[in-house]
């Protein structure tokens, strides 16, 4: 037994008050006087020994009444938990307000009771204690440290939210809170419906100053289709172009579901309709065909009927469907063979310019910046490539037989890439190419003796710098060397070719091997972003700067008009990125505003990870934790208590009290009843 104020047992000493007055007997006698004898036959006559045990059972009974009414002051106890919590506690209560926990259940939904297990759980503590909030949203307010009051407040405010965070993460967030705590003793309640596919109990702290407690909030499995995700396969968009975009439907239920309606609108028109069979605990890709009819922003939503869970219903995405792909080639001479492979594409449009009649105003709307045999490279030209490139776009670059070596190498050594060495004169094919790069994605699908390699008769040999090791080789010569070589730089990148096209440096030009990867380069240049974003997982994005001013601010604005906010804004070259902290909480399409003008479109979806409503039972819990967090019933009637007694060990001061009280009546019966013979 321990005491949670052993202060109070010096109090113990007011024992001495009965036993003084025991032994000093300070009742003053009376005399009477009478006339006649008989009246003494009036006189209780007490025997010796009876009236001592009367007067010893009075004072055991008076000693034992003020003992127990100390040691109740006291507050006795029987400690169940190796950790002494009555030395003070920081007490962090996570209540899990993820969609799942939206489910109905007999006194609401689930979030309601696991706010009032919550409340529970405050209730068993002292106010002199620490206390932690922590939920999805991991907000500023739940950032603090509590007290009791305010936790009581907080938990009042809790909404669903449409964030979720893996266990991990939840852990080093609460950690981090507590730690602001002066209290010694940590004490960490984790509520929820403990989904199988987001929680990890391999993630719960293992805090030997404290203890983890989870309380499980009993739901029953509910049946579940989801759009999960969704992908285009053409990598470019053009007016009047077919597109297939593949969805991916999933069924987290145990039966099969069949002839489910699938809607595509795109820019609020229907573009495509179908009917799927998935099978249960399964999912199933299905293409959605049509053709593209606008250019520019393009929003689009897939979306399901599917009660009664919906957040997962809809599937929000965006893409760009560029009126143009502008290549600009800066050229020593005119050249064929690049013309017709980026002049005649309906893909691109092509610009040439002589190399002393650049036009540099133009490199910003750029989308491949083509260097051609060129003879000189100016230092004006050469910082005007160094910011195109850092700033986000990419350089092709063609060595020239006449080309001065020196200045050529100087713009390359700036951007930090590899360099040319003097050229040689040789007889040499391609000996391999990289198909897993993505300037050959797709094209080669597997290998052949059959293929037909370029043949160099001369070249120029590429060589890598030792800080280059991001270079990506993509296609080699026979003995190793680098024949096509992109480098990352800055924002950009820089592919550097060890030949022109050009008919005196083999035959390189006209093979297909090496066409792809020159038009892939292109193509990947019409700048694609993410379909969509995931709400708590993707807090930026990336946005072209059209802004002339530093004054000037984006601002992003819901479609549905339901909310707009200002962005964090951080310029990064040709690009804005735009940073969200947590400011979106509603799924669906968001359009990007400059000076009230339109600029783009984003898409934000809910976290699927909530979509399988699979959940641990107690019995799986346990095993899972491995004794390292008790389990504790969120259905019991008195669950403060409970909660007080798992941790705090079982209170005896209400025993003492009784017991105290059982005393003075027993010593008023003894004064009051216990008869003296006469």
């Amino acid at each position: 037994m321990k005491f949670a104020n052993p202060l109070f047992l010096i109090a113990l000493s007011a024992i001495l008050i009965p036993i003084i007055i025991h032994l000093f007997n300070f009742r003053r006698y009376k005399t009477v006087y009478f006339s006649n004898v008989k009246m003494l036959e009036e006189v209780l006559l007490k025997t010796k020994k009876e009236s001592r045990l009367q007067k010893y059972i009075v004072l055991a009974l008076r000693i034992l009444a003020i003992a127990a009414l100390v040691l109740a002051f006291a507050q006795p106890y029987i400690p169940k938990n190796k950790v002494n919590v009555r030395n003070g506690n920081v007490v962090s209560i996570f209540v899990d307000n993820s969609f799942s926990m939206d489910a109905n259940s007999k006194d609401g939904n689930l979030l309601f009771e696991a706010v009032e297990a919550a409340k529970n759980v405050v209730n068993a503590f002292p106010y002199s204690d620490d206390f932690v909030l922590t939920t999805h949203d991991f907000s500023a307010k739940q950032s603090h440290i509590l007290n009791k009051d305010e936790m009581l407040s907080l938990l009042d405010d809790i909404q669903i939210s449409p964030r979720s965070h893996s266990m991990s993460d939840i852990a080093a967030f609460t950690a981090n809170t507590m730690s602001y705590s002066q209290k010694s003793n940590h004490i960490q309640y984790y509520i929820s419906d403990f989904q199988k596919n987001t929680f990890d109990g391999s993630a719960l702290p293992d805090d030997t100053t404290g203890a983890t407690f989870l309380i499980p909030i009993e739901v029953k499995h509910t049946d579940n289709v989801a759009v999960d995700s969704c992908w285009f396969l053409s990598p470019v968009f053009n007016v009047g172009q077919q597109v297939t975009l593949t969805v991916r439907i999933h069924n987290y239920g145990t039966t099969d579901v069949n002839k489910l309606p699938v809607k595509l609108y795109v820019n609020g028109e229907q573009k495509a309709l179908a009917a799927v069979d998935i099978k249960a605990e399964s999912y199933a890709d299905y293409q959605l065909h049509y053709t593209i009819t606008d250019e520019g922003v393009q929003c689009g939503v897939v979306r399901i009927e599917d009660a009664p869970i919906t957040f997962d219903d809809e599937l929000y995405f965006v893409y760009q469907v560029a009126s143009n792909n502008n290549i600009i080639v800066v050229k020593a001479k005119e050249n064929r063979y690049l013309k017709a492979m980026y002049g005649m594409d309906s893909l691109f449009v092509y610009q040439e310019m002589p190399e002393r009649q650049v036009n540099y105003s133009q490199f910003k709307q750029c989308n491949l910046l083509v260097l051609d045999q060129l003879k000189e490279i100016s230092s004006g030209l050469a910082s005007e490539i160094g910011n195109y490139v850092n700033g986000g776009g990419t350089l092709l670059f063609f060595p020239g037989e006449d080309m001065n070596l020196a200045s050529v190498n100087a713009l390359l050594n700036s951007l930090e890439v590899g360099q040319y060495g003097e050229m040689v004169q040789r007889t040499m094919k391609v000996g391999s190419i990289n198909k897993e790069s993505v300037y050959f994605s797709d094209a080669v699908q597997k290998s052949s003796d059959k293929v037909s390699m370029p043949t160099l008769t001369r070249y120029f040999p590429i060589v890598s710098p030792a800080a280059a090791t991001a270079s990506e080789p993509v296609m080699m010569l026979e003995d190793g060397s680098p024949f096509l070589m992109v480098y990352p730089c800055g924002q950009g990148r820089v592919m550097l070719s060890a030949v022109p096209l050009d008919d005196s440096f083999g035959d390189a030009h006209r093979n297909a091997l090496f066409f792809v990867p020159l038009h892939n380069v292109a193509i990947m240049n019409v700048k694609q972003g993410r379909l969509y974003n995931t709400i708590g997982v993707d807090e930026f994005a990336p946005v072209s700067n059209k802004s002339t001013s530093a004054e000037k601010v984006y601002t992003v604005k819901s479609q549905d008009k339901s909310q707009d906010f200002i962005p964090e804004q951080r310029l990064a070259g040709n690009e804005v990125m735009l940073y969200f902290h947590s400011q979106v909480e509603k799924a669906g399409l968001y359009d990007v505003y400059l000076d009230d003008v339109k600029i783009t479109s984003l898409a934000f979806n809910y976290n699927r990870s909530e979509s399988d409503l699979d959940y641990y039972d107690q019995d799986e819990l346990k095993k899972m934790t491995d004794g390292q967090a008790q389990l504790i019933d969120a259905r019991l009637k008195d669950l403060s208590k409970n909660i007080s007694d798992s941790f705090n060990g079982t209170s005896l001061w209400r025993y003492f009290i009784l017991f105290a009280l059982l005393c003075i009546i027993a010593e008023i019966c003894v004064l009051r009843f216990w008869k003296i013979k006469n």
